[in-house]
């Protein structure tokens, strides 16, 4: 008899260790950023205005990436120029890609890449962005916040995980912020981002 309770005891630890966690996520959060996320995908103007900016800076769209990626895009609406830090894996090795595309006072038209490096990324350096990610919890935080001019500078970080979030099921997330404040959770892997740039 205590065999059997034993038996089913590690069952049935084994089976809840395998469930989904709870990550203290919530449900309408989900649901705003999904109903976002949606409303972004169907607007065909935008699409077309979004998959020709990142053409012009030889990017590729993330929600078709096969690999996990990270992107952080801070985008200058005025001149239209941008900074991008992208962290990609693929098997066993790490990548991080900077690009700079125009810049204050080039005329639109004339905006080329200006910036184009990449750099092997170490292990360490993987693992401690994905601590960040689960930390500042980067699946559930909203798409976006009512924050918001036609100036200014735009962050946008950009996640893509082929297997799912572990909490959000999601392969793909966004968190865009106007002017963003140092104090957001989003701006350490933003940061985070920039700083393995520097390195």
């Amino acid at each position: 008899m205590h065999r059997i309770i034993i038996i089913i005891s590690i069952l049935t630890l084994t089976i809840s260790c395998k469930s989904k966690v709870d990550c203290g996520i919530d449900p309408l959060v989900i649901k705003t950023n999904d109903s976002i996320i949606s409303k972004v995908e169907s607007d065909s103007s935008g699409q077309k205005w979004w998959n020709n900016y990142l053409s012009k800076i030889k990017e590729p769209n993330l929600k078709t990436e096969l690999n996990e990626s990270y992107r952080l895009m801070i985008y200058n609406s005025m001149w239209e120029s941008s900074k991008t830090y992208r962290i990609c894996k693929d098997s066993d090795s790490y990548k991080l890609v900077f690009k700079e595309f125009g810049g204050v006072q080039i005329e639109r038209q004339n905006s080329t890449l200006t910036s184009n490096t990449v750099r092997d990324l170490s292990k360490k350096e993987w693992t401690e962005f994905q601590t960040l990610l689960q930390n500042t919890r980067f699946w559930s935080l909203p798409v976006t916040i009512d924050r918001s001019e036609l100036d200014g500078t735009t962050w946008i970080l950009e996640g893509k995980n082929p297997d799912g979030n572990d909490c959000t099921n999601r392969e793909y997330h966004v968190v865009a912020r106007w002017q963003p404040l140092d104090t957001m959770k989003v701006m350490e892997l933003n940061y985070k981002l920039t700083e393995l740039k520097e390195k």
